[in-house]
């Protein structure tokens, strides 16, 4: 049976199904097909109402773990209703591709949808550049999905945000020139997490005086961005994170072309993706709006749990097409 029943039995979360998928796709910059691996993971039931989940760049298939808050039994993303579908991103360029866009990443889900035999995806999810993917998704596949839940994503990238990523880039390039590409990686994730919260929480959190440590001044700012850049660092190379950097920018979708049910979410104080960007997507498409206050800036989508969690209950609830099967007896 197909993963687009409506009426699916209820089951438990239970440990999720991990696979992998090869496909062919086209390069959405140049044309050119390449063979692509794409590794998934599936939860609650196969043959349930399918909902694509995706995050920021570090995030991963694993949905259940980073946003366990939403994922899981009587959880917005409920998966004795739902399967939960994840995927790791295309983080690699293929032979002959100079990049890749988010509309590539759509390609390779479209793809994964018709390995795991999904004719139709009940809802696509993306925070982030997650959001960036859903949009590219429904520019190109509208026929294989009943709606888009975007958060913290507009029609394209902002000039600010744009530059501050190009200067994350620059510092990888001098790391790989110079040989230490790991703290390269650490410094830009150090740079990018000051995009990621706003002024209120780092005025909140990090207002003390500077102490005199190893010879120099040290900020109490300073120790928390050090801890953030190397942990990942640990886990993402200089050429994922630049390849992903990179699709952020490349990123750009035609409102007029956007006929999907959409729904969007805007954080006041999100210095990534400005409130008006999205603002400006809603008017233009007709979607829902809402817009969060919260101090986590672009992260709230992390942060915030009850917050998004009513938010993506009720955009699922919303629209009869998405609403939740009753309860078997």
């Amino acid at each position: 049976m197909s993963a687009n029943r409506t009426e699916p039995r209820p089951c438990t979360n239970g440990t999720p199904e991990l696979g992998v998928r090869h496909a062919v796709i086209d390069g959405a910059l140049e044309g050119v097909a390449s063979e692509v691996e794409i590794r998934f993971a599936r939860y609650g039931r196969a043959d349930a109402p399918c909902i694509v989940v995706m995050g920021g760049i570090s995030a991963s298939r694993h949905v259940g773990d980073w946003w366990a808050a939403h994922v899981g039994p009587g959880k917005a993303l409920d998966t004795r209703y739902y399967c939960v579908l994840g995927f790791d991103y295309l983080s690699v360029l293929p032979a002959g591709w100079s990049g890749i866009s988010p509309h590539d990443q759509a390609a390779a889900l479209n793809a994964l949808l018709d390995a795991l035999a999904i004719e139709r995806a009940h809802a696509l999810v993306g925070a982030s550049y997650g959001g960036a993917v859903a949009l590219a998704f429904t520019e190109r596949y509208p026929e294989r999905l009943d709606s888009a839940l975007v958060l913290s994503m507009a029609a394209r990238p902002s000039p600010m945000a744009s530059a501050l990523r190009a200067l994350q880039r620059d510092l990888l390039r001098l790391g790989d020139d110079l040989g230490f590409q790991a703290e390269a990686v650490a410094m830009a994730r150090a740079l990018a997490i000051t995009t990621y919260r706003s002024d209120a929480e780092f005025s909140r959190r990090f207002a003390g005086s500077p102490e005199r440590q190893g010879g120099c001044w040290r900020l109490p700012v300073e120790g928390y961005l050090r801890a953030q850049g190397e942990r990942f660092a640990r886990r993402f190379d200089a050429d994922a994170y630049r390849v992903l950097s990179e699709s952020l920018d490349l990123h750009q979708v035609d409102p007029h072309r956007l006929h999907t049910a959409l729904h969007l979410l805007a954080v006041d104080q999100d210095r990534l993706v400005p409130r008006a960007d999205i603002q400006a997507l809603a008017r233009a498409t007709g979607a829902s709006f809402t817009c969060l206050a919260s101090d986590y800036g672009h992260d709230a989508f992390l942060k915030e749990s009850a917050a998004i969690g009513d938010w993506l209950a009720a955009c699922l609830q919303q629209d009869l097409r998405m609403r939740r099967p009753a309860l078997s007896a």
